[in-house]
């Protein structure tokens, strides 16, 4: 059995689509979704039991489908190398983000949004972070409370993955990856209901 880079099953012999993602098309055929790989391109399968796949709202980037955001301007996500490519970030995310920052009642300074593959490996991203796919953000937050407040307001509207750093932390609700997990800047992770004892906070719960 074969899976791909969502979990999902890839029965032999599938061949990968492996032309761009276009932002124009909202349905695909003949193609049809086994998943979104790495590169954020659509998966072939072809089989007579497939369904052909329409991007889901909660798929579609700010450039597909604009919104109106209470406090962020979608440039506050620029990758550095390529201005104007904020409206590469998740519509779902941008959402779930607004929300939190009206819960948190402190502002939100975005310190990394959507990244260039270029400029995710000069930073020492990994390979398949969810910043180059517009699933994430660094927000900057210096002391034990900002922390405790941001990640207390992302994860009451559904943020599910957090990194905590010693100046910022990483909200991200990527659904290609595993969800109820939290690490910090010394290279640890834990999952929902692991021992946070030495965070100062647990993500989880605080």
């Amino acid at each position: 059995m074969i899976y791909d880079a969502q979990n999902q099953i890839r029965p032999p012999g599938h061949l990968a689509f492996s032309g761009p993602l276009r932002p124009d098309l909202v349905a695909l055929p003949p193609f049809f979704r086994d998943g979104i790989g790495p590169t954020g391109q659509w998966d072939d399968e072809g089989g007579t039991t497939e369904q052909p796949h329409t991007v889901a709202g909660s798929e579609l980037n700010y450039e597909q489908s604009p919104i109106i955001m209470s406090h962020f301007d979608i440039r506050e996500f620029d990758s550095p190398d390529q201005p104007g490519s904020g409206v590469y970030m998740k519509i779902k995310f941008l959402e779930m983000l607004d929300a939190a920052r009206e819960q948190a009642g402190i502002p939100f300074r975005v310190n990394s949004g959507y990244r260039t593959p270029t400029h995710n490996a000069a930073v020492g991203g990994v390979p398949d972070s969810a910043h180059t796919r517009g699933w994430a953000a660094d927000i900057a937050a210096r002391t034990l409370e900002q922390k405790m407040r941001i990640v207390r307001a992302a994860r009451t509207v559904g943020f599910n993955r957090f990194g905590i750093y010693d100046t910022f932390v990483h909200l991200d609700c990527d659904p290609g990856k595993r969800a109820d997990v939290a690490w910090n800047g010394k290279g640890y992770a834990l999952a929902r209901g692991g021992d946070f004892s030495g965070w100062g906070f647990d993500p989880f719960s605080v």
